[in-house]
């Protein structure tokens, strides 16, 4: 009996304890909100070509850059899917040149 008291007092602490842990961040929910898209080398590329240039300046380039990597990277989906898509068709092609053998031993021609 006393051991099933302290068991029962244990699974309590632990079930109302779990809550509080759960609100503090550990560091990988810190770092994926600081995370971003852009690459170390990008953000060093970024640094360098704003050296030296007045605040709006700076941005303004930022922003062309980030742009130019966005287009860069949309190009690269668009030729990724494009592919996918011609990897779809021979096989859709072949599969219907199969079926069309298939038929065409059936009927006898």
């Amino acid at each position: 009996m006393k051991k099933l008291a302290i068991l029962l007092l244990v699974v309590a602490f632990a079930v109302t304890t779990v809550p509080a842990f759960a609100a503090i961040k550990g560091p990988s929910a810190m770092a994926l909100e600081k995370a971003s898209n852009d690459s170390m080398v990008d953000r060093v590329g970024d640094w360098v070509a704003t050296r030296g240039k007045s605040p709006e300046e700076a941005q303004a380039i930022v922003a062309d850059r980030k742009a130019k990597r966005l287009a860069a990277k949309a190009q690269k989906e668009l030729e990724r899917v494009q592919r996918e898509a011609e990897k779809q068709k021979k096989v859709m092609e072949k599969e219907l040149k199969e079926q069309q053998a298939k038929m065409k031993k059936a009927w006898g021609n």
